[in-house]
């Protein structure tokens, strides 16, 4: 016997044409890649502003655990058991700090050299700054000084001027990093001084108290170097007969670009922890904070659309080949914030015995902290040399 299955009845609806579903389908990709382009867009806009902002806030992430006897108790973390020259600092005070003399496997206790300001409790919320100091010349280390303003094309432009022997001479021109201020050049003061050569630390555009950008953005030293090149004619115009650009971080790429643009009176430049490529510092930065390569590309292109930043003209190493002033750089082994590579790139690309490159401990702008006595001496050598 053979059966038969019955036939299937008819379909109420009619399937979709596979045309239709195609077209569903590319419609749908369409969409996630339209909302993967703008969440990517999203994500590099948002790291470019973070990148150009402007912010000078304090953060302090440890507390203070114990205080007394002339001594800090604090949690055991890399930076609060550090050896090396630091400062601890609060919202209303400061304390310069000596060496680890205790501790366990949570806590450090560190010897305290002394208290500038304020008082030091139980529970104060504090940070290791590695600036050391606060204030003014005078205030913090004992020099005398003036405030100055230099013209500029956003404005008059604070500064500090340490007199030096005479005006006529060498002076050094001083530029700290993005979002620092002039206490960041303390360290250098003691060392230029008794060298008897005057000593202008500058502010820059967005600094506090000082004219803002246009668009009260940081553009990285893009515009910023300008502000340099007015400190130098402010120098030359009091009698300075040449220059020494000093730039921390951000302002060493600063001052690398006034050198390219104008090196007549520049007899010498030293780094601390240079920008020397604004693009792979970018990616750096971009990888501590787990962003994919592609994202941080976007970030760079809208550096350029949005805010007019020439990544490129920050590659300094382009330049190193061309270069004809003598060149002292510092740089740390652990800086988490500038990518080291191309310093010791530049370095080897410029031509022989132009650079003078010292690869120091520590994190970004360190390179004093952990050997101060060093710092300083080939600090005095280099300085001797090119005044």
């Amino acid at each position: 016997m053979t059966t038969h299955a019955p036939e299937s009845p008819a379909p109420t609806t009619p399937e979709p044409k596979p045309r239709r579903r195609t077209r569903r389908i590319v419609a749908a990709a369409l969409a996630v890649t339209a909302f993967a382009a703008a969440s990517l867009a999203g994500v590099g806009w948002y790291f470019a502003g973070v990148a150009t902002e402007v912010d000078h806030s304090s953060d302090y992430p440890f507390t203070v655990i114990a205080a007394g006897g002339g001594t800090v108790t604090l949690p055991r973390e890399p930076d609060t058991e550090r050896t090396g020259t630091w400062a601890l600092a609060w919202r209303d005070g400061r304390a310069l700090l000596g060496p680890v003399v205790g501790g366990d496997r949570k806590h450090v206790v560190r010897q305290v050299a002394s208290i500038t300001r304020g008082t030091l409790a139980k529970g104060t919320r504090v940070t290791i700054d590695h600036w050391m100091y606060e204030g003014n010349p005078k205030t913090a280390l004992g020099l005398d000084y003036q405030d100055v303003t230099y013209p500029s094309k956003r404005g008059p432009m604070p500064a500090w001027l340490l007199p030096g022997a005479s005006p006529k001479s060498t002076w050094v021109i001083a530029v700290h990093g993005r979002n620092a201020e002039r206490a960041e050049t303390f360290r250098a003061m003691r060392t230029v001084h008794a060298l008897g050569l005057p000593m202008l630390s500058i502010a820059y555009r967005n600094d506090v108290g000082a004219p803002k950008a246009p668009d009260h953005r940081n553009h990285l030293g893009d515009t910023e170097w300008n502000d340099v090149a007015s400190a130098v004619a402010y120098a030359r115009a009091r009698g300075a007969t040449g220059v020494v650009l000093y730039g921390w971080s951000m302002g060493g790429a600063m001052s690398l670009t006034t050198l390219r643009h104008d090196a007549s009176s520049v007899r010498g430049v030293v780094l601390d922890s240079p920008v020397m490529d604004w693009g792979a510092t970018l990616d750096k930065q971009g990888d501590a904070r787990h962003l994919p390569r592609l994202v941080t590309g976007v970030a760079k292109r809208v550096l350029r659309l949005r805010f007019g930043i020439d990544l490129g003209d920050f590659d300094q190493r382009r330049f190193a080949p061309r270069l004809r002033t003598p060149v002292l750089m510092f740089t740390t082994a652990d800086d988490a914030t500038v990518a080291n590579r191309p310093a010791f790139a530049f370095t080897a690309a410029a031509p022989p015995g132009m650079v003078t490159h010292i690869a120091a401990r520590g994190d970004h702008t360190e390179a004093w902290n952990t050997d101060p006595a060093g710092y300083e001496r080939a600090l005095t050598a280099f300085l001797g040399r090119v005044r």
